[in-house]
């Protein structure tokens, strides 16, 4: 079998002064056509009795894709694709059986370590995966494992069952009671709506578990080290645990010789509404990109399966470790991008001190937030990119960057701009963006 990656590179770049940000293709038209193109050519194999109701739910999908890649949820930078295609020569050589000439990897604007399988041929790695894994073996392993979801036709699957559910005699049987209810008819209501929700990416234990399965099996047959199957499953286990968990330490971060960290930055205010339920805002969305359940007992499974050792480090120099730290850079670019200041700051403050980014791309980033907290600010508009805190939200951390970017005085984010500008090593003063910001700062002051 003839091999070829297919892997869109139209390219539009975003220059800012020190980076690129490749958000869209410049040729959309191209993409929408692949996208068209692959969803036809599974659609057209869908069969049964309720065939026509699942290809509406494919159409509607694609059509959910196409709006969310011109709203820049995706990144397509060539670096990554050509590390990225490096590693799916090698699965795909070793297991010529796979017909992947209509495979498209693409890689979402995301820091939850993930990846999906749309079951047409498309497949996502989330931003987070690359931060995350350490080798190409691991990195090599979720792929495989994503190759068995297509192989498997977990998504048709999957989307068949809630459609028959759907039609079935027992549902029907359900709504019919529902109207004849008196009392509780809309909480009723909303119970058999979330029971017979349609998700194309729905994983289950059971399901997961096959996928795993043959997965390994995908994987084996590479060069790569298939002890790394578990050590990639075990880096994926704790998605809720790897978000939000350091410690910002603001009074050290913003704290000057000529202008101190002032402790009512970070003063909570009380409220009448205020509840003792705490309240984790990024719950929904965890659970709902969590799309890899039950890892412990995954682990164990492929482990007794298929008799695999402890993990063994063979120490090369691996694609993966070129592209973590464009990862981790390109994770705080796109919610800067985007203006989502509290997450921006915190994965700068935290990524910063873990030494996963450079000094230069720090103290620019962090101006350029400053900077852009400020005119937020003077034009009243700080609410449409900061939320305000929650006293009792468990996102302990990033509520502190809210309080603290929320209650922060106009005339003082101006002076805490200069105050940290001067606090750069001389030679990121150099830096063409961050001298532009540091000239702002001063003249506004």
């Amino acid at each position: 079998m003839k091999l070829q990656i297919v892997f869109f590179l139209f390219v539009n770049i975003l220059v800012s002064q020190n980076r690129e940000n490749n958000y869209l293709p410049s040729n959309i038209d191209s993409l929408e056509y692949y996208l068209e193109r692959i969803n036809n050519k599974f659609t057209d194999n869908i069969e049964g009795e309720f065939s026509s109701e699942i290809k509406k739910i494919y159409k509607n999908q694609d059509k959910k894709i196409i709006k969310s890649i011109k709203d820049s949820a995706y990144f397509f930078n060539a670096k990554i694709k050509k590390n990225l295609d490096n590693i799916l020569k090698t699965i795909y050589e070793a297991n010529p059986d796979i017909e992947t000439k209509d495979f498209n990897f693409f890689i979402k604007n995301n820091i939850v370590p993930n990846a999906t399988c749309y079951g047409n041929g498309m497949y996502e790695i989330y931003l987070g995966l690359f931060t995350t894994l350490e080798s190409d073996d691991e990195l090599a392993s979720v792929i495989c494992h994503e190759l068995a979801h297509y192989l498997l036709e977990h998504s048709l699957k999957s989307v068949s069952k809630r459609i028959a559910l759907i039609n079935s005699k027992e549902t029907k049987n359900k709504i019919k009671d529902l109207k004849k209810q008196k009392y509780g008819q809309t909480r009723a209501a909303l119970s058999v709506i979330d029971e017979l929700s349609i998700n194309i990416l729905e994983r289950s234990k059971k399901v997961e578990s096959e996928a795993d399965s043959l997965g390994f099996i995908l994987f084996s047959k590479t060069k790569y080290n298939t002890t790394h199957s578990i050590s990639s499953l075990n880096k994926l286990k704790d998605v809720d645990d790897m978000i939000f968990h350091h410690d910002v330490k603001l009074d050290s971060t913003f704290n000057f010789k000529n202008f101190k960290f002032k402790s009512y930055w970070l003063k909570k205010n009380t409220s009448i509404f205020d509840t003792e339920e705490e309240i984790n805002e990024f719950k929904l969305a965890s659970d709902t990109i969590k799309t890899h359940p039950e890892v412990p007992f995954r682990v164990k499974k492929l482990i007794n399966d298929f008799n695999i050792s402890e993990v063994i480090e063979l120490g090369r120099d691996d694609n993966i470790k070129e592209l973590k730290k464009l990862a981790h850079m390109q994770g705080v670019n796109y919610v800067m991008d985007t203006k989502q200041l509290d997450l921006a700051m915190y994965q700068l403050i935290q990524k910063f001190n873990k030494n996963l980014i450079d000094k230069e791309f720090y103290y620019v980033s962090m101006a350029k937030i400053l900077k852009i907290t400020y005119e937020a600010k003077k034009n009243h508009k700080l609410g449409l990119y900061v939320p305000p805190s929650n006293n009792f939200s468990d996102e302990k951390n990033l509520n502190i960057i809210r309080l603290f970017l929320n209650n922060i005085e106009l005339f003082e984010t101006k002076k805490l701009g200069v105050e940290f500008c001067k606090s750069a090593p001389a030679e990121i003063i150099v830096n063409k963006e961050f001298n532009s910001i540091n000239n702002f700062f001063i003249k506004n002051n």
